[in-house]
Protein backbone atom coordinates (compact mmCIF):
# COMPACT_ATOMS: atom_id res chain seq x y z
CA UNK A 1 0.00 0.00 0.00
CA UNK A 2 2.79 2.34 1.04
CA UNK A 3 4.98 1.16 -1.68
CA UNK A 4 2.44 1.82 -4.30
CA UNK A 5 1.85 5.73 -3.31
CA UNK A 6 5.44 5.79 -2.77
CA UNK A 7 6.38 4.73 -6.26
CA UNK A 8 3.42 7.15 -7.83
CA UNK A 9 5.17 10.08 -6.03
CA UNK A 10 8.54 8.73 -7.29
CA UNK A 11 7.30 8.59 -10.80
CA UNK A 12 5.18 12.22 -10.56
CA UNK A 13 8.86 13.70 -9.10
CA UNK A 14 10.81 12.21 -12.10
CA UNK A 15 8.63 13.28 -14.61
CA UNK A 16 7.42 16.74 -13.39
CA UNK A 17 7.62 18.37 -16.86
CA UNK A 18 4.52 15.90 -18.08
CA UNK A 19 1.63 18.16 -19.01
CA UNK A 20 -2.07 17.39 -20.25
CA UNK A 21 -2.70 21.19 -21.43
CA UNK A 22 -5.20 20.05 -23.77
CA UNK A 23 -7.82 19.25 -21.03
CA UNK A 24 -7.23 22.28 -19.03
CA UNK A 25 -10.41 24.87 -19.38
CA UNK A 26 -9.24 27.56 -21.69
CA UNK A 27 -11.13 29.87 -19.07
CA UNK A 28 -8.98 29.08 -15.86
CA UNK A 29 -6.28 31.26 -17.25
CA UNK A 30 -7.99 34.12 -17.37
CA UNK A 31 -8.93 34.62 -13.69
CA UNK A 32 -5.15 33.87 -12.76
CA UNK A 33 -4.30 36.66 -14.77
CA UNK A 34 -5.51 38.57 -12.25
CA UNK A 35 -3.57 37.37 -9.38
CA UNK A 36 -0.04 37.86 -8.82
CA UNK A 37 2.46 36.54 -11.24
CA UNK A 38 3.47 33.61 -8.96
CA UNK A 39 -0.52 32.60 -8.84
CA UNK A 40 -0.72 33.02 -12.40
CA UNK A 41 2.07 30.24 -12.68
CA UNK A 42 0.89 28.02 -10.01
CA UNK A 43 -2.59 28.18 -12.12
CA UNK A 44 -0.64 26.07 -14.69
CA UNK A 45 0.41 23.66 -12.55
CA UNK A 46 -1.32 19.71 -12.90
CA UNK A 47 -1.03 16.81 -10.38
CA UNK A 48 -1.70 13.35 -11.26
CA UNK A 49 -3.47 11.11 -9.08
CA UNK A 50 -3.40 7.63 -8.87
CA UNK A 51 -5.71 5.45 -10.81
CA UNK A 52 -9.31 4.25 -8.72
CA UNK A 53 -10.75 2.07 -11.02
CA UNK A 54 -11.76 -1.07 -8.81
CA UNK A 55 -10.54 -3.60 -11.76
CA UNK A 56 -6.37 -2.25 -11.32
CA UNK A 57 -6.81 -2.01 -7.25
CA UNK A 58 -5.76 -4.55 -4.58
CA UNK A 59 -9.19 -6.35 -3.65
CA UNK A 60 -9.92 -5.99 -0.06
CA UNK A 61 -11.36 -7.73 2.61
CA UNK A 62 -15.31 -6.42 2.98
CA UNK A 63 -15.33 -4.40 5.95
CA UNK A 64 -19.82 -4.12 7.06
CA UNK A 65 -20.29 0.03 7.89
CA UNK A 66 -20.84 0.59 11.54
CA UNK A 67 -23.48 3.24 10.72
CA UNK A 68 -24.83 6.19 8.49
CA UNK A 69 -25.67 9.32 8.46
CA UNK A 70 -29.79 9.74 9.32
CA UNK A 71 -31.92 11.36 6.46
CA UNK A 72 -31.87 14.93 8.19
CA UNK A 73 -28.28 15.17 8.90
CA UNK A 74 -26.43 17.77 7.32
CA UNK A 75 -22.39 16.95 7.45
CA UNK A 76 -20.42 20.27 7.46
CA UNK A 77 -17.21 18.42 8.07
CA UNK A 78 -15.84 14.97 7.98
CA UNK A 79 -12.89 12.41 7.94
CA UNK A 80 -11.88 10.33 5.45
CA UNK A 81 -8.12 7.86 4.83
CA UNK A 82 -5.72 8.82 1.94
CA UNK A 83 -4.70 5.58 1.30
CA UNK A 84 -5.90 3.89 -1.86
CA UNK A 85 -6.12 0.66 -0.12
CA UNK A 86 -9.05 1.72 1.87
CA UNK A 87 -10.73 2.41 -1.54
CA UNK A 88 -14.02 0.63 -0.93
CA UNK A 89 -14.41 2.85 2.18
CA UNK A 90 -13.29 5.95 0.74
CA UNK A 91 -15.87 5.32 -2.22
CA UNK A 92 -18.81 4.87 0.34
CA UNK A 93 -17.84 7.81 2.82
CA UNK A 94 -18.27 10.21 -1.02
CA UNK A 95 -21.00 8.15 -1.90
CA UNK A 96 -23.26 8.92 1.15
CA UNK A 97 -21.54 12.29 1.57
CA UNK A 98 -23.22 13.25 -1.82
CA UNK A 99 -26.75 11.59 -0.96
CA UNK A 100 -26.54 14.53 1.78
CA UNK A 101 -24.77 17.53 0.24
CA UNK A 102 -25.24 16.96 -3.43
CA UNK A 103 -24.62 21.36 -3.20
CA UNK A 104 -21.48 21.24 -2.29
CA UNK A 105 -18.99 23.82 -5.07
CA UNK A 106 -15.81 23.41 -2.88
CA UNK A 107 -13.95 20.86 -0.48
CA UNK A 108 -11.35 22.91 1.89
CA UNK A 109 -9.20 19.93 2.01
CA UNK A 110 -6.75 20.18 4.79
CA UNK A 111 -4.05 17.49 4.88
CA UNK A 112 -0.75 16.53 6.39
CA UNK A 113 2.27 17.64 4.01
CA UNK A 114 3.84 14.14 3.52
CA UNK A 115 7.72 12.94 1.73
CA UNK A 116 9.34 16.59 3.80
CA UNK A 117 9.10 18.36 0.71
CA UNK A 118 6.84 21.50 2.01
CA UNK A 119 9.40 24.92 2.23
CA UNK A 120 6.74 26.71 4.98
CA UNK A 121 4.93 26.34 7.47
CA UNK A 122 1.76 26.19 5.41
CA UNK A 123 1.80 25.51 1.59
CA UNK A 124 -0.93 25.70 -1.09
CA UNK A 125 -1.54 25.44 -4.69
CA UNK A 126 -3.30 27.08 -7.23
CA UNK A 127 -2.87 24.31 -9.80
CA UNK A 128 -5.11 21.51 -10.85
CA UNK A 129 -5.45 18.03 -10.11
CA UNK A 130 -5.42 15.17 -13.45
CA UNK A 131 -8.22 12.51 -13.16
CA UNK A 132 -8.92 9.48 -15.18
CA UNK A 133 -12.27 8.85 -16.01
CA UNK A 134 -11.26 5.41 -15.42
CA UNK A 135 -12.41 2.03 -18.52
CA UNK A 136 -16.18 2.85 -18.31
CA UNK A 137 -14.97 6.63 -19.66
CA UNK A 138 -12.82 5.66 -22.34
CA UNK A 139 -9.61 6.93 -19.86
CA UNK A 140 -10.12 10.47 -20.78
CA UNK A 141 -8.20 13.02 -18.24
CA UNK A 142 -10.50 15.97 -16.88
CA UNK A 143 -8.85 17.96 -14.10
CA UNK A 144 -10.74 19.28 -10.68
CA UNK A 145 -9.59 22.69 -10.31
CA UNK A 146 -8.86 24.94 -7.38
CA UNK A 147 -11.32 27.29 -6.19
CA UNK A 148 -8.85 30.67 -6.14
CA UNK A 149 -11.10 33.27 -4.04
CA UNK A 150 -11.18 30.49 -1.12
CA UNK A 151 -7.12 29.40 -2.01
CA UNK A 152 -6.50 32.76 -1.95
CA UNK A 153 -8.04 33.64 1.80
CA UNK A 154 -6.15 30.87 2.85
CA UNK A 155 -2.80 31.50 1.40
CA UNK A 156 -3.28 35.09 2.95
CA UNK A 157 -4.67 34.44 6.59
CA UNK A 158 -1.88 32.09 6.71
CA UNK A 159 0.99 33.37 5.14
CA UNK A 160 1.11 30.14 3.33
CA UNK A 161 3.75 29.41 0.67
CA UNK A 162 2.50 28.32 -2.96
CA UNK A 163 4.18 25.00 -3.39
CA UNK A 164 3.71 22.76 -6.14
CA UNK A 165 6.83 21.16 -6.16
CA UNK A 166 4.85 19.30 -2.65
CA UNK A 167 1.83 18.94 -4.04
CA UNK A 168 2.99 17.21 -6.87
CA UNK A 169 3.72 13.82 -4.61
CA UNK A 170 0.92 15.02 -1.57
CA UNK A 171 -1.60 11.70 -2.14
CA UNK A 172 -3.04 13.61 1.06
CA UNK A 173 -5.18 15.51 -1.74
CA UNK A 174 -4.28 13.92 -5.02
CA UNK A 175 -5.60 10.48 -3.54
CA UNK A 176 -9.59 12.17 -2.86
CA UNK A 177 -9.60 14.11 -6.23
CA UNK A 178 -11.05 11.39 -8.12
CA UNK A 179 -13.90 10.49 -6.03
CA UNK A 180 -14.37 14.11 -5.54
CA UNK A 181 -14.50 13.82 -9.41
CA UNK A 182 -16.64 10.83 -9.50
CA UNK A 183 -19.38 12.22 -7.08
CA UNK A 184 -19.10 16.49 -7.05
CA UNK A 185 -18.55 16.88 -11.21
CA UNK A 186 -18.40 20.26 -10.78
CA UNK A 187 -16.66 20.93 -7.23
CA UNK A 188 -13.56 22.38 -6.53
CA UNK A 189 -10.18 22.08 -4.35
CA UNK A 190 -8.71 24.67 -1.98
CA UNK A 191 -5.91 22.41 -0.16
CA UNK A 192 -3.52 23.24 2.55
CA UNK A 193 -0.75 21.10 4.08
CA UNK A 194 1.42 21.51 6.70
CA UNK A 195 3.44 18.86 9.08
CA UNK A 196 0.41 16.92 10.91
CA UNK A 197 2.72 14.66 12.70
CA UNK A 198 3.76 15.51 16.87
CA UNK A 199 5.07 17.30 18.13
CA UNK A 200 2.24 19.97 17.38
CA UNK A 201 3.04 23.39 17.03
CA UNK A 202 0.33 24.73 19.05
CA UNK A 203 0.25 28.37 17.76
CA UNK A 204 0.07 26.99 14.02
CA UNK A 205 -2.64 24.73 14.86
CA UNK A 206 -4.80 27.92 15.77
CA UNK A 207 -3.35 29.93 12.84
CA UNK A 208 -4.86 26.80 10.91
CA UNK A 209 -8.36 27.14 13.13
CA UNK A 210 -8.88 30.70 12.33
CA UNK A 211 -8.46 30.56 8.96
CA UNK A 212 -10.77 27.85 9.05
CA UNK A 213 -13.17 29.00 10.67
CA UNK A 214 -13.30 32.46 8.59
CA UNK A 215 -13.88 30.13 5.64
CA UNK A 216 -16.45 27.84 6.87
CA UNK A 217 -18.16 30.51 8.98
CA UNK A 218 -22.34 29.84 7.78
CA UNK A 219 -22.85 33.80 8.09
CA UNK A 220 -20.64 34.81 5.64
CA UNK A 221 -22.27 34.26 1.95
CA UNK A 222 -18.75 33.48 0.62
CA UNK A 223 -18.59 30.15 2.52
CA UNK A 224 -21.98 28.62 0.71
CA UNK A 225 -21.19 25.56 -0.61
CA UNK A 226 -17.73 25.37 0.89
CA UNK A 227 -17.14 21.46 2.86
CA UNK A 228 -14.14 21.02 5.34
CA UNK A 229 -12.49 17.46 4.24
CA UNK A 230 -9.84 16.19 6.77
CA UNK A 231 -7.18 14.23 5.25
CA UNK A 232 -6.14 12.57 7.48
CA UNK A 233 -5.02 7.92 8.36
CA UNK A 234 -4.63 7.00 12.17
CA UNK A 235 -2.30 4.65 13.84
CA UNK A 236 0.55 3.63 12.15
CA UNK A 237 3.15 0.81 12.37
CA UNK A 238 1.48 -0.93 15.31
CA UNK A 239 0.57 -4.80 15.69
CA UNK A 240 -3.28 -5.23 15.89
CA UNK A 241 -3.35 -5.01 19.97
CA UNK A 242 -1.55 -1.78 20.23
CA UNK A 243 -3.77 -0.70 16.92
CA UNK A 244 -6.97 -1.33 18.59
CA UNK A 245 -6.31 0.82 21.75
CA UNK A 246 -4.55 3.44 19.69
CA UNK A 247 -8.17 3.58 17.77
CA UNK A 248 -10.13 3.59 21.02
CA UNK A 249 -8.67 6.63 22.55
CA UNK A 250 -8.67 8.25 18.83
CA UNK A 251 -12.92 7.30 19.04
CA UNK A 252 -12.73 8.94 22.23
CA UNK A 253 -12.21 12.09 20.60
CA UNK A 254 -14.41 11.27 17.45
CA UNK A 255 -17.51 11.00 18.72
CA UNK A 256 -17.29 14.42 21.31
CA UNK A 257 -15.01 16.24 19.37
CA UNK A 258 -15.85 19.24 21.05
CA UNK A 259 -15.66 17.65 24.37
CA UNK A 260 -12.57 15.54 24.64
CA UNK A 261 -9.21 16.93 24.09
CA UNK A 262 -7.83 16.31 20.51
CA UNK A 263 -4.70 15.22 21.79
CA UNK A 264 -6.24 12.23 21.96
CA UNK A 265 -6.46 11.32 18.14
CA UNK A 266 -3.54 9.06 17.35
CA UNK A 267 -3.35 10.37 13.41
CA UNK A 268 -0.98 11.91 10.99
CA UNK A 269 -2.94 15.47 11.06
CA UNK A 270 -3.11 16.93 14.79
CA UNK A 271 -3.49 20.44 13.49
CA UNK A 272 -6.72 19.48 11.80
CA UNK A 273 -7.81 17.71 14.70
CA UNK A 274 -7.34 20.79 16.93
CA UNK A 275 -9.24 22.59 14.65
CA UNK A 276 -11.90 20.32 14.81
CA UNK A 277 -12.33 20.78 18.46
CA UNK A 278 -12.42 24.30 18.02
CA UNK A 279 -14.71 24.81 15.53
CA UNK A 280 -17.53 22.23 15.54
CA UNK A 281 -20.03 23.37 18.30
CA UNK A 282 -21.29 20.94 21.36
CA UNK A 283 -24.38 20.33 19.61
CA UNK A 284 -22.89 18.66 16.22
CA UNK A 285 -23.20 15.14 16.02
CA UNK A 286 -20.83 12.23 14.86
CA UNK A 287 -21.36 9.29 12.54
CA UNK A 288 -18.58 6.85 12.12
CA UNK A 289 -19.58 4.78 8.69
CA UNK A 290 -16.62 2.70 9.48
CA UNK A 291 -13.17 1.95 11.55
CA UNK A 292 -10.59 -0.17 9.87
CA UNK A 293 -7.09 -1.16 9.28
CA UNK A 294 -4.76 -2.05 6.47
CA UNK A 295 -4.31 -5.82 8.07
CA UNK A 296 -8.20 -6.65 8.24
CA UNK A 297 -8.38 -4.82 4.70
CA UNK A 298 -5.41 -6.74 3.11
CA UNK A 299 -4.41 -9.38 5.58
CA UNK A 300 -0.90 -8.54 5.37
CA UNK A 301 1.72 -6.56 7.42
CA UNK A 302 0.46 -7.76 10.69
CA UNK A 303 3.22 -5.79 12.35
CA UNK A 304 2.99 -2.84 10.24
CA UNK A 305 -0.62 -1.63 10.05
CA UNK A 306 -2.26 1.75 9.06
CA UNK A 307 -5.75 2.66 10.43
CA UNK A 308 -8.76 4.34 9.26
CA UNK A 309 -11.61 6.02 10.45
CA UNK A 310 -14.32 7.28 8.00
CA UNK A 311 -16.66 9.92 9.56
CA UNK A 312 -19.10 12.98 9.47
CA UNK A 313 -20.14 15.76 11.43
CA UNK A 314 -23.41 16.83 11.06
CA UNK A 315 -25.86 19.88 12.06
Amino acid sequence: MAAITAVTAILIILFPSLKTEATAPKSQAEPGAAFSPEIAESTRARFYCEDTDENHLLPTTKIPKESSLSPNDVPVAGIVSHHILAHSQIDGWFAELAAHRPEISTFLVLSPSHWNLSTGFFSVTFGSWIVSSGANGGGAQQLVDTDFKLESRLKEALNAKIDDTAFASEHGVSALAPYIMKYFPNAKIAAVIYSGEPPVNQPLAEELYNAVRACTDPANPENDGVFLLISSDFSHHQTPKVTRTRDDRSRLFLEAPSKEPWILAVCDNRPAMYTLQKLLPESIRTTILCNTNSYELSSEGADDITSYFFCFFSK
